[in-house]
C-alpha cells in the first residue's frame, strides 16, 4: 500500500490492523459518530457500530474451518458469482468465490457531504486459483459509505471477458438482533417466496415475518425496501436495495445450528440474515464489457422514530 493511501486513511481516523483474519489485514475506522471494520479477507464489512448503539452486524465467535473455503458467519459476506451450491461442481465452495480471497484497498476519502468513503477491489487476474475455477475475467469493487446514520455498500461487477457471464449473487448480511424470536421483518407482506425448508415449495408471505428463526426463503421479485424491528434494542433497521430483485431471509434455527461445526449453538438467537440478492429465477447475465451494480443501504432508527 502506498504512503499517500495510508495518509488518506489516517486522516479518516483509520488504520490497518495486520494479519487478523485468515492472515489478511483489516481496515479500522474510528469516527465520533460510528466505528467500522472491513476485513480484506473476502471483502467483508465486518462491523458497523453507531455511537451509543450495539453493532448493526453480527459476528460469530466460531472461527470456522481453517482451509481457504472454511466459512465464517459475520458481517456482510459477498456471495458471487453463484449463490448457494455450484450447480455443476459439488466440490466448489458454497456461495461463490469472492468471499474467500484477499481484496485490495484502493481508495480512502470522503464524499462531498463528509461521509467516509472506502473502496476495495478484487480482480480475477490477481488470483490464479480463481481463474482455474471460473473461466470469466472480472473485476469487482465495493464502495463503502459510512455516516452516523448507517452504512451503504455499492458492489459492482465488471465482465472483462468476451462472453456473457451468468450470475446469481447476494450481499449476505447478518443483522444483529437482541432475540430472533421477538424480531420482526416488515415490508414483505403478499410477496411470493421459495421455501427451501419446505422442499422448495412456493409460499405467499402473510403479514409480518416473525419469529425470525428456521428460515431459508428466497423472495423473488421483491420490493426494494424492508425493515427489521427489534424491541429489545429499541431500533429499526431500514434496508434499501438497488439492482436486487430477490430478498433472502435465513436463520438455521436451534436444531440445525447445533449440527453445524462453523457456528456456536446459541448464535442463531442473535442474528437474522436479510440479503440483497439475485437468486433462482432472478439470476441474470452480465454482457461482455458491461458492469452490474448491487446496492445496499442500511439506516438505524429508534422504534419511536416512525
Amino acid at each position: 500500500m502506498n504512503g499517500r493511501l495510508m495518509q488518506e486513511l489516517e486522516e479518516l481516523g483509520g488504520e490497518i490492523r495486520p494479519a487478523s483474519l485468515r492472515k489478511c489485514d483489516e481496515i479500522i475506522i474510528e469516527q465520533p459518530g460510528f466505528s467500522a471494520v472491513i476485513a480484506l479477507w473476502g471483502g467483508h464489512l465486518e462491523s458497523f457500530i453507531p455511537s451509543g448503539q450495539e453493532d448493526l452486524l453480527f459476528q460469530s465467535t466460531n472461527q470456522g474451518g481453517e482451509g481457504r473455503f472454511g466459512r465464517r458467519h459475520f458481517g456482510v459476506p459477498v456471495c458471487w458469482p453463484w449463490f448457494g451450491a455450484h450447480e455443476m461442481h459439488a466440490d466448489f465452495p458454497a456461495h461463490g468465490l469472492a468471499r474467500y480471497f484477499r481484496w485490495e484497498l484502493i481508495e480512502a476519502g470522503r464524499f462531498k457531504n463528509g461521509d467516509v468513503k472506502i473502496v476495495i477491489r478484487l480482480a480475477s487476474e490477481d488470483h490464479p486459483l480463481i481463474e482455474e475455477m471460473w473461466s470469466f475475467a472480472f473485476e469487482l469493487r465495493q464502495v463503502f459509505r459510512f455516516s452516523n446514520k448507517g452504512f451503504r455498500v455499492n458492489f459492482s461487477a465488471a465482465n472483462l471477458s468476451e462472453k456473457a457471464m451468468p450470475i446469481s449473487e447476494a450481499l449476505h448480511t447478518y443483522f444483529n438482533v437482541s432475540d430472533n424470536r421477538l424480531a420482526e421483518i416488515h415490508g414483505l407482506d403478499q410477496v411470493s417466496y421459495v421455501d427451501k425448508f419446505d422442499n422448495g415449495n412456493r409460499q405467499l408471505q402473510q403479514g409480518v415475518v416473525t419469529p425470525c428463526e428456521l428460515m431459508d426463503r428466497v423472495y423473488t421479485s421483491a420490493p426494494e425496501k424492508c425493515e427489521i424491528r427489534d424491541v429489545g434494542l429499541n431500533r429499526r433497521l431500514v434496508i434499501s436495495t438497488e439492482g436486487s430483485n430477490s430478498t433472502v431471509l435465513w436463520n438455521p434455527g436451534a436444531e440445525l445450528a447445533k449440527q453445524r461445526t462453523d457456528m456456536e449453538d446459541e448464535d442463531y438467537r442473535r442474528f437474522v440474515c436479510v440479503e440483497a440478492a439475485n437468486a433462482l429465477s432472478d439470476a441474470y447475465n452480465i454482457p461482455p464489457g458491461e458492469i452490474h451494480q448491487l446496492k445496499l443501504k442500511v439506516k438505524c432508527k429508534s422504534l419511536v422514530d416512525e
